[in-house]
């Protein structure tokens, strides 16, 4: 049996904001006649761009004047591709995409962009006005729903109830002190989760999920916005997208920006480490900035571990176990992600010894808080596993990497994970455990040079919690011909958030193809 990601009623809402949304899936899937991505092209010419549903995009939401002018001028569309491009008669999926018009009378063509995740809605994206005005002049503003992801047939998988418990109860505790009935409890329902996904999900998708078939979707889509060369923006997973269209496409691009940027090398648990150690980069610089705040509990950066741990101990008791201790270090952690809330975190900290219900309360509106960003940018999905995760995370991340099969690997990850970071390193490496029984797919290549391409631009924050400032310098190295933007500050990516110093270079590149210069570095700028 195949489900959507969405309930039955929201998923109605879904492609009807989205016009020519359709089924999720069409084709007979009879037919096997090899066929490559230029055979798909040659049958989709274009997109079918019609009025958007601004009822079912926004819900009622209330939109200041710049968004709701922005919303007032967006298309929807989609376009249909086959689920394994080797069989291009066989089983369809329509990716669902939504444009803004350039707003200038000099029109440069389109800008593809992708927030994330994996499972990261680019419509979602798109749909607010998050760009500097001369990007928006110059281009059509493009976002997708990759397969898998939201419109684009969104997965789900149901038994994902007790992997969540499990992982929450040792979170936040050392690997070696994991009970036996802890660890069978984490396995079983690891292998739960990914066995109800092989059973819910079509075979085919679940085998052709992973971002070399997005990449693959991008390349038709470009030639379907009838570019001759891709302009395209990624965050964070999006970078990952990026990459791969660098290796399968290099001629095909005009201007790559990848801001956040996520290895290609390593399994699962490489990436665990990488960003066990990344949240603890972050977690220092938060310290240091809370201690400038009036009342900030963390006295000392070597011990703001532990003061952070005995704050949520206390607010738990006092509650009565209402609020885990685990549920609000992922509070924390979603926190860090941007720069723009940590005074308020620091504020949250402060009053811990308030009230307990109005201080749980505080914490979990910031975490979810997406305003306190700049009105124009909303910030991306976090790309590393978190409770509620949605199973597009798990079908991408655990089909795109050779990832170890048995629970010691994720055990002994944890271990190294918590090392890293005692708040939040084990949490990360345990929740990748899906990988080890999820359904094997062949493992995209772990190293992208791009030959042929023209200069990529890559962003990379010193202290980025979830894509560790050294995986962009990893993949800089490892581009023929790459420049790497470094902005000195924290949070999870850095372009169109206001950082002048990043946003001018970045801008110029892709609209007039000026490339940055080679070792630019932008102060941080945080009040």
């Amino acid at each position: 049996m195949r489900r959507t990601a969405v309930p039955a009623a929201a998923a109605l809402l879904a492609c009807a904001a989205l016009a020519a949304c359709g089924a999720d899936y069409d084709g007979n899937g009879s037919s096997k006649a090899r066929a490559g991505v230029a055979d798909v092209q040659a049958e989709v010419t274009g997109v079918d761009w019609g009025e958007c549903d601004l009822q079912a995009l926004y819900g009622g939401e209330d939109l200041d004047a710049a968004a709701a002018a922005w919303a007032q001028a967006l298309q929807c569309g989609s376009i249909r591709v086959p689920v394994d491009y080797e069989d291009p008669d066989g089983l369809q999926i329509r990716l669902a995409m939504i444009r803004h018009p350039a707003a200038g009378a000099d029109r440069t063509g389109s800008l593809v962009v992708n927030p994330g995740g994996p499972g990261g809605s680019g419509i979602e994206l798109a749909r607010y006005p998050f760009l500097p005005a001369a990007v928006t002049d110059a281009f059509d503003v493009v976002g997708f729903d990759p397969r898998g992801t939201g419109a684009s047939a969104g997965l789900a998988c149901g038994s994902e109830a007790a992997f969540d418990a499990a992982v929450a109860a040792v979170a936040a505790a050392d690997p070696a002190a994991v009970t036996g009935d802890q660890a069978d409890a984490l396995e079983a329902g690891a292998m739960d989760f990914s066995g109800e996904c092989a059973r819910e999900t079509d075979p085919l998708l679940l085998e052709h999920i992973g971002t070399m078939d997005v990449a693959r979707d991008l390349e038709v889509m470009r030639a379907a916005l009838g570019d001759d060369g891709l302009t395209y923006l990624g965050y964070s997973y999006g970078t990952y997208i990026g990459q791969m269209y660098l290796h399968l496409y290099p001629e095909r691009v005009r201007a790559m920006v990848l801001d956040g940027v996520v290895r290609t090398s390593g399994t699962v648990l490489d990436l665990a480490q990488g960003q066990a150690a990344g949240f603890a980069a972050a977690w220092r610089a938060f310290a240091d900035h809370c201690r400038t705040v009036a009342g900030c509990p963390l006295t000392a950066a070597g011990d703001a571990d532990a003061e952070l741990t005995a704050i949520l101990t206390r607010v738990q008791e006092r509650l009565g176990g209402s609020a885990a201790v685990a549920d609000m270090l992922d509070q924390v952690a979603r926190s860090l992600y941007s720069e723009a809330k940590w005074t308020a975190l620091a504020r949250v900290l402060a009053a811990a010894d308030g009230s307990p219900e109005r201080f749980a309360r505080d914490l979990r509106d910031l975490a979810g808080d997406e305003g306190a960003a700049p009105a124009s940018r909303r910030p991306p999905p976090i790309p590393v596993p978190q409770r509620d995760a949605d199973a597009d995370f798990y079908a991408v991340q655990c089909a795109d990497r050779d990832n170890p099969g048995h629970f010691g690997a994720y055990r002994d990850a944890a271990a190294g994970a918590y090392a890293g970071s005692p708040l939040f390193g084990a949490g990360i490496a345990w929740s990748y455990l899906p990988c080890a029984t999820w359904r094997a797919s062949e493992p995209n290549p772990s190293a992208v040079d791009g030959d042929g391409a023209p200069t990529t631009v890559l962003i990379g924050t010193a202290a980025d919690p979830a894509t560790p400032y050294g995986w962009a310098q990893e993949v800089a190295a490892g581009l023929d011909s790459a420049v790497l933007v470094t902005y000195e500050g924290s949070g999870h990516t850095a372009y169109a958030l206001g950082h002048a110093c990043v946003d001018g270079p970045v801008t110029a590149y892709l609209v007039d193809l000026a490339v940055p210069a080679q070792g630019l570095s932008c102060p941080r700028e945080l009040d």
